[in-house]
C-alpha cells in the first residue's frame, strides 16, 4: 500500500505527497465530509451522519499528522478532530469521475476465439471461490455454464439465489415454462428466436438471466449467444457513423399482453457518463413503432441492418444445445441470446437477477 511521505497545508486543501511521488490535493471540506469518527459515519450502517451543508464553508485545517495508519486533522473552528484511515485515502489518491461498476476485465470474443466458460455446480454452491469464478466469468465473457447442476427446479432456484435475490417481472420470479404460449412472448413457442436482449420494455432491464433445460425430448433448439460488445467495437471501427446512430437514437421497446402494456426507450448502445459502453439493448421482436425525420430514420435502418447481419453471422455465435445439468447464466446487458426452432418437449426454468445485485455479490467476494 502507498505511504504518505509529507503533508502540506494551504487555504483550500491538504496536499499529500505519497512515497511514490504521486501528489493528491484533498479539499478541507472533503476531508471533514469523509471523516470516520462515529458522529460523522455510523459505525454499523456505514452511512454518513454529518449534516454536510452545515459545515462552515471557510473551514480550514490547523494541524494534520499521520498516527498509527490514520490521518488526524484538527480544525480552526468548533469541529471535532477528523480521523481518516490512510488506506481510505489511498483509494482516492487519483481523482476520477465516480463510477459504480465492478471492474471485471471484459474479454471480447467471436465463435472461434471463445473457450466456453464453465464452473462446477458443487464448487459454486459450496465455496466462495467458486461463486466468485462463476460471476466473474459471466461478466468477463458475458455468460458461463454451471455444469453438473441437478436437473430440478429446486436445484436451479438454489443456484440462482446463491448469486442474489430473484427479480419479479411480468413472468413472475423463478419460473418454469415450455412451449404453451401461456405468456404473450415468442419464447413460449417452438419458433426460432434470433439474438436479442430481454426486457427492452423495462426502464431497468434485468442485468442477467439464468436458463436451465430440465428436459428436452426432440430435435433442434440449439441455443445461441453473441457478444454484442464485439459487434459494437466492430461497428465503431468499420462503420463509425452507424455506430453513432445506434449510440444516440432512442429506440422504444414494448410488451403488450397479460394485462400490461410496458414501454421503455434507450439507445441500442448505451454509454455511461464517462463514455464507456455499459449496455447493449436490442430486441427486434419487441421494438415499438417510432418515426424520425426521413434521413434519420433511413440511417437507423442502415445501422440496424449492419447490427443484425453481424448478430446472425455464425462466426459470431456460440451455439450449443443446452442439456439437463447445464445451467446458463448470461449478462443481459452484454450478450444477445437466441434459440433455433425445435420440435418436441423442451422444459425450461430460470429467472432474472438485477445488475446491481450481481455486482454487490462480487464486491463481497473479491
Amino acid at each position: 500500500m502507498a505511504t504518505i511521505a509529507s503533508l502540506r497545508h494551504d487555504d483550500a486543501s491538504l496536499e499529500v505527497t505519497w512515497g511514490d511521488g504521486v501528489v493528491t490535493r484533498y479539499p478541507w471540506l472533503w476531508l471533514r465530509d469523509h471523516a470516520h469518527d462515529d458522529e460523522t459515519m455510523h459505525p454499523v450502517t456505514q452511512q454518513r451522519q454529518l449534516f454536510t451543508a452545515r459545515v462552515p464553508a471557510a473551514l480550514r485545517g490547523l494541524n494534520s499528522e499521520v498516527v498509527d495508519g490514520e490521518l488526524r486533522v484538527t480544525w480552526d473552528m468548533l469541529e471535532p478532530t477528523s480521523v481518516l484511515p490512510v488506506s481510505f485515502l489511498v483509494a482516492y489518491r487519483h481523482p476520477l469521475t465516480a463510477r459504480a461498476a465492478v471492474d471485471v476485465p471484459v474479454t471480447l470474443w467471436s465463435a472461434a476465439s471463445l473457450p466456453t466458460p464453465t464452473v462446477p455446480y458443487d464448487l459454486v454452491m459450496n465455496t466462495d471461490a467458486g461463486l466468485a469464478q462463476w460471476l466473474t466469468n459471466t461478466l468477463q465473457y458475458g455468460f458461463c455454464l454451471v455444469i453438473g447442476t441437478p436437473a430440478t427446479a429446486a436445484a436451479s432456484e438454489a443456484l440462482i439465489r446463491r448469486a442474489g435475490y430473484i427479480r419479479e417481472t411480468i413472468f413472475g420470479g423463478f419460473w418454469e415454462f415450455q412451449a404453451d404460449m401461456s405468456k404473450a412472448d415468442t419464447a413460449y413457442s417452438t419458433l426460432e428466436l434470433r439474438g436479442h436482449t430481454d426486457a427492452t420494455y423495462s426502464n431497468d432491464a434485468p442485468g442477467s438471466q439464468l436458463l436451465h433445460c430440465l428436459e428436452f425430448v426432440g430435435t433442434g433448439g440449439e441455443s445461441t449467444i453473441v457478444d454484442a460488445f464485439t459487434i459494437a467495437r466492430r461497428m465503431e471501427a468499420e462503420h463509425p457513423g452507424l455506430f453513432e446512430v445506434l449510440s444516440s437514437v432512442v429506440v422504444p421497446g414494448q410488451y403488450i399482453g397479460d394485462g400490461a402494456h410496458l414501454l421503455a426507450a434507450r439507445p441500442v448502445f448505451r454509454h455511461d457518463h464517462t463514455g464507456r459502453l455499459v449496455q447493449v439493448s436490442f430486441n427486434n421482436y419487441d421494438r415499438a413503432p417510432f418515426l424520425l425525420e426521413e434521413a434519420d430514420m433511413i440511417a437507423f435502418y442502415d445501422a440496424l441492418r449492419v447490427f443484425e447481419e453481424l448478430a446472425n453471422d455464425p462466426a459470431m455465435q456460440w451455439r450449443h444445445v443446452l442439456q439437463p445439468g447445464e445451467a446458463l447464466l448470461f449478462d443481459n446487458w452484454r450478450v444477445l441470446h437466441g434459440r433455433a426452432a425445435y420440435s418436441g418437449l423442451r422444459r425450461m426454468c430460470g429467472g432474472y437477477l438485477n445488475r446491481e445485485d450481481i455486482e454487490s455479490r462480487l464486491r463481497q467476494l473479491i
